[in-house]
C-alpha cells in the first residue's frame, strides 16, 4: 500500500471533499515511514485536507495502479466513514483551498480528476456500507 483516500460522510450524508485546483476530490494522499497502516495515513490525510476527525473506518476497495509500470504495482486503500468532528477551517499552508460539503450526486457530477465510473462504484459502495450510521 502507497496511498490511500477517504470517503467521508456527516451524519447527514453528506459527502466531506477537499477543495483542490483539480477540483472537488476524495481526501488521500501518500503514506508516510512512520505510519503503521492505511486508517493511520487517512486519517492524517482527512485531517490534513479537511479538517475533519475521522470515526470508525472501513475498507470499501483496494485499486492496483500500474503507473509506475507493470513491473512496480501500486496499492491504494480507498476508506469509507463517518466524520465525528468536523474542526473550523482555517486559511494557510493546507494541502487543500478548503473543504465542501456535497451531496454523493453532486460530488459525482462535479468530479474530473479520474475515471468517473470507479469514483460512481466507490461512493455507492461507500455509501451503502456507511448508510446504517447515518442519521
Amino acid at each position: 500500500m502507497t496511498s490511500v483516500s477517504v470517503i467521508a460522510f456527516t451524519a447527514e450524508g453528506a459527502m466531506v471533499v477537499a477543495d483542490l485546483d483539480r477540483g472537488p476530490d476524495l481526501p488521500g494522499g501518500h503514506t508516510q515511514r512512520h505510519e503503521r497502516c492505511g486508517e493511520e495515513t487517512a486519517r492524517r490525510e482527512a485531517w490534513e485536507e479537511t479538517r475533519v476527525v475521522m470515526d470508525d473506518l472501513v475498507p470499501i476497495e483496494v485499486i492496483e495502479s500500474d503507473y509506475f509500470g507493470p513491473d512496480d504495482l501500486t496499492y491504494m486503500i480507498v476508506y469509507g466513514g463517518l466524520c465525528r468532528r468536523l474542526a473550523p477551517w482555517t486559511p494557510g499552508d493546507d494541502e487543500s483551498r478548503g473543504r465542501l460539503l456535497m451531496t454523493p450526486e453532486a460530488f459525482l457530477s462535479r468530479y474530473t480528476a479520474g475515471d468517473p465510473n470507479l469514483m460512481t462504484h466507490l461512493v455507492t459502495t461507500a455509501k451503502a456500507r456507511i448508510s446504517p450510521f447515518i442519521s
